[in-house]
């Protein structure tokens, strides 16, 4: 439900609009004056003189309003959403506004606008937020859609900072262009957090049977009142990329009725009937976000965030989209995958276990060896030293020796060259007594270059559809940069209600993924 007045957003159960202050219990009412900005303003300057200087209001939503301010002690702009006075009263209001403000400022993302401090003076509730210097997406939508590499940018960046929220059990509940900042440098930045909650919190306030959010971008469980996961933003994030890269909402009416009514029960039309432009795995990723079925989203926004750029690794820094640059260097909190490089040991396929223990053998077998070279020019020495008899010269393993030395002595062997002569560079017919016999140090055969043993495939089905390789489920896709053994592989691909697709890939060794495109016949 909207107030009649200003047409904002009101909670369930709610007497006062929240940014006009209408009584909705009285028809006949309107806005109270004791709720205009200019008063606002006023008593806000008031209560935070020494500390903030309030510039101007520059926002308005279902939670209140929005002031630019400076921040005196710290000399720099910071943003101010305070909750109406008018509303001060109603405790389960006040209540979730700073368990809200308390959840967002946990939130640490280069993408999600951060909170600074939740505070109350008198009747006045508010939290102190980073001033984004920028414009809202709405802004640029109105304009019509984006470029389509512009586009999947503010995806991909949207995607991981929602991907942040729901690893701390946070979902957002209102994605939507204008919670959607764009900084000078055009970096997204994700804001008011202000009517999500833990996932995991034991509180009701938003329980099933509430509908929370913007009737528009809103997910089908959402709308049917269901409990709700961060497969719902995902849902919105999807509408909003429909939206980027068409220029047109899927599902628009006058109504909200209507509205509602087409994201539980009715398909978009395809991505590509409106803009040719957008690749095949792109409009895939952005469908398959806006599936019905919770389950048959991605199961999380990293997922998408992948599949909407599959060659662009989440730990990588951010590169700039066509027409803005992206500031700062950005990681995922998401685990990464590490692959070493190749290396030739003949155990690996019997496990790691026995690939560490080959490798420890190699490594005593090579320091073993340079003890035994040491060894036997200290012992040449020590021979000299004593009058004994050094052992005769020769390419092959020296005779017993005395009688009175040593098992380990008449074990030496020393290698010499064709030439009779040693590394020394004594020649073989050096008196035997006078020349002490070294080791000579043979150095390793040279390895022949590795050759890589695996290759790469990139898979992408319109609409859709799970992947088998070779007998194994795989993924659904989009699939990016799927490692495989390099050789002859069987793909198939099934969608329900379609005919599969079954094909043969010859996957190359090295990093050059081999693409394949699909469509279902349904």
């Amino acid at each position: 439900m909207n107030c009649e007045h200003c047409d904002t957003p009101i909670p369930a159960n709610s007497r006062f609009c929240l940014a006009c202050g209408a009584d909705l219990s009285d028809p006949g009412g309107g806005p109270r004056t004791s709720n205009t900005g200019q008063v606002l303003v006023g008593r806000l300057t008031r209560a935070l003189e020494g500390r903030y200087r309030i510039t101007k209001m520059v926002g308005r939503g279902g939670m209140g309003a929005v002031f630019l301010a400076e921040d005196l002690t710290l000399e720099r702009p910071v943003a101010i959403k305070v909750l109406p006075p008018e509303v001060s009263h109603d405790q389960s209001l006040i209540g979730r506004f700073e368990r809200e403000a308390r959840t967002a400022a946990k939130l640490d993302h280069p993408n999600i606008v951060p909170i600074f401090s939740v505070e109350a003076v008198d009747d006045l509730h508010f939290f102190v937020m980073k001033y984004v210097d920028g414009d809202a997406l709405d802004a640029l939508l109105r304009q019509g859609g984006l470029p389509v590499d512009v586009a999947s940018n503010y995806l991909w960046e949207a995607a991981r900072a929602l991907g942040h929220a729901h690893k701390r059990g946070v979902v957002h509940r209102d994605i939507k262009p204008a919670n959607i900042m764009l900084d000078h440098d055009g970096r997204v930045m994700l804001a008011d957090f202000g009517i999500s909650k833990a996932m995991q919190s034991t509180t009701h306030h938003t329980g099933t049977g509430q509908v929370i959010g913007t009737p528009h971008y809103m997910s089908p469980e959402q709308a049917k009142g269901d409990t709700v996961d961060g497969r719902s933003d995902q849902y919105s994030l999807g509408i909003v990329g429909y939206q980027m890269l068409t220029g047109r909402l899927p599902f628009a009416d006058d109504s909200v009725h209507t509205v509602i009514y087409k994201h539980i029960f009715e398909n978009p039309e395809p991505i590509r009937n409106h803009n040719p432009d957008v690749p095949p795995f792109l409009a895939s990723a952005v469908h398959r976000a806006l599936a019905k079925d919770p389950a048959d989203r991605f199961p999380s926004m990293e997922d998408f965030a992948a599949a909407v750029q599959p060659d662009r690794p989440l730990t990588r820094t951010s590169a700039p989209s066509a027409g803005h640059a992206v500031a700062s260097a950005e990681f995922t909190s998401a685990p990464t995958e590490i692959t070493a490089a190749p290396l030739e040991v003949a155990s690996v396929a019997n496990g790691h276990g026995r690939t560490r223990r080959g490798i420890m053998f190699a490594i005593a077998v090579l320091v073993a060896g340079a003890a035994a070279g040491g060894y036997l020019a200290w012992d040449a020495g020590l021979l000299r030293a004593a009058g004994l008899p050094l052992r005769p010269s020769g390419r092959e393993t020296l005779g017993p020796g005395p009688a009175d030395s040593t098992p380990e002595e008449r074990q030496l062997v020393v290698r010499m060259d064709s030439a009779g002569q040693d590394s020394s560079g004594v020649g073989a017919d050096s008196s035997p007594a006078d020349t002490p016999v070294r080791p000579r140090v043979v150095p390793p055969p040279a390895q022949p270059p590795e050759t890589p043993t695996t290759g790469r495939i990139t898979i992408d089905a319109e609409p859709w559809g799970r992947v088998y390789i070779d007998g194994v489920h795989i993924d659904d896709t989009p699939v990016g940069n799927h490692e495989l053994a390099a050789g002859l592989h069987v793909i198939r691909i099934e969608r329900d209600g379609c005919q599969s697709i079954v094909d043969t890939v010859t996957v190359s060794p090295g990093n050059t993924p081999v693409r394949v495109k699909k469509f279902f016949v349904c």
